[in-house]
C-alpha cells in the first residue's frame, strides 16, 4: 500500500514591515524628544531673561522712588502759604510720575512671573533657573506693592493739601482787601476760597489723611463763614452782627492755637505710618537683587 503523500506545510515568513515601522517610530520619538528638550530649554531661557529684565528695571528705579518719598516725608516746609503751596505743586507731579513708574514695573514683573509659571515642568534641566527667577519676581512684586501703597498715601495727602493751601492763600487775600476797605472785593472772593477749603475737607476723610488736616479744613471753613458775616456786617454798619462774628472768630482762633500744638506730631505720625512700608519695599528690592 502506497503511503499518502502529505504536502509540506507552508512556512510563514515573518514580515519585516512591523519591525521597520517600529524602528521609524522610535527614531521619530527620539528626534521629537531632542527637539522638545531644545525648544523647551530655549523657551525657558527666554522666560528667565524676560523676568530678569523686568526685575532689574524695577530695581533701577529704587533711587527715583526713594527720592519722591523723601521729598515729601523729609521736606523743610515753608511757613508761608504761598511757599507751602509751591512745594505741594512740585511734589504732586513727581509722586504721580513715580507712582506710574512703579505700577508699570508691577505689571511687567507680574507678566514675567505668570510667563515663568507656564514653563515650569516643561524641562528638568532648566527648572532650578525657573524656580530661582520666580522667587526674585515674587520678592520684587512684594517690594513694589509696598512702594505703591506709600506713594498712594502721599498722593492722597498732597491732593488734600493742595486746595487747602490755595484756600488759605485766597483767605489772606480777601482779608487784605477788607483791611483796605474793599468790602465788595473781599466778599466777591469768598466763593472761590470756600470752594477750595470745601474740596480739601471732602478729601480729608480718607484713612491715610492725618486727622489734624481735616480739623484744620473744618476750622478754616467755619472761619470763612464767620469772616464773611463780619465783613457783610461792617459793610452795612450792622455792629451787632459784626460783634457776633468777631466772637465766633475769637473762639475759632483759640481752637487754631490748640490745633497748632497737635501738628507737631503729624510728621512723626506720617513717618510711623510710612516707615514699615518703606522698609518692606527696600527688603523686597534687596531680595530681588541678583548678585
Amino acid at each position: 500500500m502506497q503511503a499518502e503523500s502529505v504536502a509540506p506545510s507552508r512556512v510563514r515568513r515573518r514580515s519585516r514591515t512591523w519591525l521597520l515601522l517600529a524602528v521609524v517610530a522610535i527614531v521619530l520619538l527620539v528626534v521629537f524628544a531632542i527637539a522638545y528638550a531644545v525648544n523647551s530649554a530655549r523657551m525657558v531661557d527666554a522666560q528667565v531673561r524676560q523676568a530678569n529684565q523686568a526685575v532689574k528695571l524695577a530695581i533701577q528705579h529704587r533711587d527715583t522712588v526713594d527720592k519722591a518719598i523723601n521729598d515729601y516725608v523729609e521736606a523743610n516746609v515753608p511757613s508761608d502759604p504761598t511757599g507751602y503751596k509751591a512745594l505741594v505743586d512740585k511734589d504732586l507731579p513727581e509722586v504721580d510720575a513715580v507712582l506710574r513708574t512703579v505700577r508699570r514695573d508691577q505689571a511687567s514683573v507680574k507678566a514675567a512671573e505668570v510667563n515663568l509659571g507656564t514653563g515650569i515642568g516643561f524641562t528638568l534641566t532648566k527648572r532650578d533657573a525657573q524656580v530661582a527667577e520666580a522667587k526674585l519676581t515674587q520678592d520684587a512684586r512684594s517690594g513694589l506693592a509696598n512702594a505703591e501703597q506709600v506713594l498712594v498715601e502721599i498722593r492722597d495727602q498732597l491732593l488734600m493739601l493742595q486746595p487747602l493751601a490755595q484756600g488759605v492763600i485766597e483767605m489772606r487775600g480777601l482779608i487784605a482787601k477788607a483791611q483796605a476797605n474793599d468790602f465788595n472785593g473781599a466778599l466777591a472772593a469768598f466763593g472761590s476760597a470756600k470752594q477750595q477749603v470745601q474740596t480739601a475737607l471732602d478729601r480729608s476723610h480718607q484713612a491715610d489723611i492725618p486727622a489734624e488736616f481735616g480739623v484744620l479744613a473744618g476750622l478754616l471753613k467755619s472761619g470763612l463763614d464767620a469772616l464773611q458775616q463780619e465783613i457783610s456786617a461792617l459793610q452795612t454798619n450792622d455792629l451787632s452782627a459784626a460783634r457776633q462774628a468777631q466772637t465766633q472768630l475769637q473762639a475759632l482762633s483759640n481752637q487754631f492755637d490748640a490745633l497748632e500744638a497737635r501738628f507737631d506730631s503729624v510728621d512723626a505720625s506720617n513717618r510711623q505710618m510710612f516707615q514699615p512700608l518703606i522698609d518692606s519695599y527696600h527688603k523686597g528690592v534687596q531680595a530681588a537683587t541678583v548678585v
